[in-house]
């Protein structure tokens, strides 16, 4: 019978896979973010062009610039933010690869999930500003709604790290009887 330390679950191998995916993916996003900010910049007429194809003339050109450019800057914290968030995922992947998932840094671990969670959240309320400045500009813009989930798992994660934290109190403890 193999040890179950020996070969990680099924699901374990996956979330670590998973997460590898999603940092590549939030890295590209990122170069996007940045790659347009670039195009944008005084002297690419090439953008500006394709607005007055897009808009036929009906749209102040400079204007959706800047709120592009706007756009895409918020965009840059929100993958760090990601990037972060998926960072302390991993760590902890790790510690329960190593069968230690109540360590005293997961703790930390979860709280900072939760803060990254918290300011995609802020941001995400940007965006919804961004909505509406977007009407005003009269130019299109995805549709854009409050995530009351998103704001549960800010909560969600915070409490976890409590539990984490207690977790690894009562493991100190239960090691100091022994």
């Amino acid at each position: 019978m193999e040890d179950a330390k020996s070969k990680p679950p099924r699901l374990l191998v996956w979330s670590v896979r998973a997460v590898q995916a999603f940092r590549i993916a939030n890295a590209v996003a990122i170069a996007f973010f940045v790659a347009v900010l670039i195009a944008t910049l005084p002297g690419a007429e090439l953008i500006e062009r394709l607005l007055v194809r897009k808009y036929h003339g009906r749209i102040d050109t400079a204007a959706v610039i800047a709120f592009l450019q706007l756009t895409m800057l918020v965009g840059i914290p929100v993958g760090v933010a990601v990037e972060r968030l998926l960072k302390a995922l991993r760590a902890i992947l790790r510690t329960v690869e190593q069968a230690d998932p109540f360590a005293r840094a997961n703790a930390a671990r979860v709280r900072t999930i939760g803060w990254m969670l918290l300011v995609i959240q802020l941001a995400d309320l940007g965006y919804g500003l961004a909505r509406v400045a977007a009407n005003v500009l009269h130019i299109d813009y995805p549709d854009w709604q409050p995530s009351f989930t998103g704001w549960l798992a800010v909560l969600i994660a915070f409490v976890l790290a409590q539990v984490f934290e207690r977790g690894a109190v009562m493991r100190d403890d239960l090691d100091g009887t022994v």
